[in-house]
């Protein structure tokens, strides 16, 4: 196989990470799992991904992935649209859904085999060309992503993912060391984080190990603090066109942001101000609830 016939296979292997997401508009689920439990083969399988994708695809060759989520899975948080000209990195659990959708209704761009999901349609940076990975640092594409409170989006990923039965709960019941099915309480899961469950699954592993770009060289880091702000700012500079109404959330809501006091234990606390130092610290957030 010649160096061209490897350079086009290696993002269609990539792309087998890139499944339906919960919270499209045709309501399918996702498995959005950074490694479903680690094991030699897929372990050998990430490797060889990640040294494919960063010695032959253009936009990985100049953005390398040297981060401890998996590369199959860091993929799909990119999304670009060369007819729009924005490459928006997506954050589970901040504001996703919400932002996935405004630049969906707005945008007519369909990335080919996407189908008609929000989180789906634009183009990922496996597929990017060159010339599309050298315009990002032009003024003729616009970078951005929107990140949260890291007590907030911990809080949340767990009442979502837990609390409402999703597959995550079975899938790492052993590692919490409760009975499949059963329900923990909020210190636990962070106990579950603390003992190797950081990176398993994007909707809690730490926002700054989803950086597609260097945080320094986005355009805007927007907040779900902000968001009506930011996401006016987004349109007006993508479209050129400034939101009259109010912005219509979208997704699974659970109220995290209003409950941290409640939920935090001393313990939670200490966890989460260890795990996530690298999102306080990056995005500007004080370690305090």
């Amino acid at each position: 196989m010649t160096f061209e016939e490897i350079s086009r296979e290696v993002p269609a292997f990539l792309q087998l990470g890139d499944q339906p997401e919960r919270g499209s508009r045709t309501g399918m689920k996702a498995d959005t799992s950074m490694a479903e439990m680690r094991t030699p083969s897929r372990e050998l399988k990430e490797r060889l991904a990640r040294g494919l994708a960063n010695s032959l695809l253009p936009f990985f060759r100049r953005y390398p992935y040297r981060g401890p989520c998996s590369i199959f899975h860091l993929n799909v948080r990119g999304a670009y649209s060369p007819i729009d000209g924005f490459f928006y990195n997506r954050i589970p659990k901040a504001a996703n859904t919400t932002v996935s959708g405004i630049l969906a209704e707005n945008s007519s761009y369909h990335r080919p085999f996407s189908g008609n999901r929000d989180k789906a349609r634009m183009l990922r940076p496996a597929f990017m060309s060159r010339s599309q990975v050298d315009s990002l640092s032009t003024d003729a594409v616009f970078t951005f992503t929107v990140v949260r409170n890291p007590y907030a989006r911990v809080l949340s990923a767990y009442q979502d993912k837990f609390l409402r039965g999703k597959p995550q709960l079975r899938r790492y019941a052993s590692m919490m060391n409760c009975p499949d099915g059963q329900v923990l309480d909020f210190v636990e899961f962070c106990r579950f984080l603390d003992r190797g469950g950081l990176y398993l699954d994007a909707h809690w592993a730490p926002q700054s190990c989803l950086m597609l770009l260097p945080v320094p060289e986005f355009d805007l880091v927007a907040k779900v603090e902000t968001l009506d702000r930011d996401m006016a700012t987004i349109m007006n500079r993508i479209w050129g066109i400034t939101p009259t109404e109010k912005l219509k959330k979208a997704g699974t809501s659970t109220g995290a942001d209003g409950k941290l006091r409640a939920q935090y234990t001393d313990e939670a606390k200490d966890i989460v101000d260890r795990l996530y130092a690298g999102d306080f610290d990056a995005f500007g957030y004080e370690p305090t609830l």
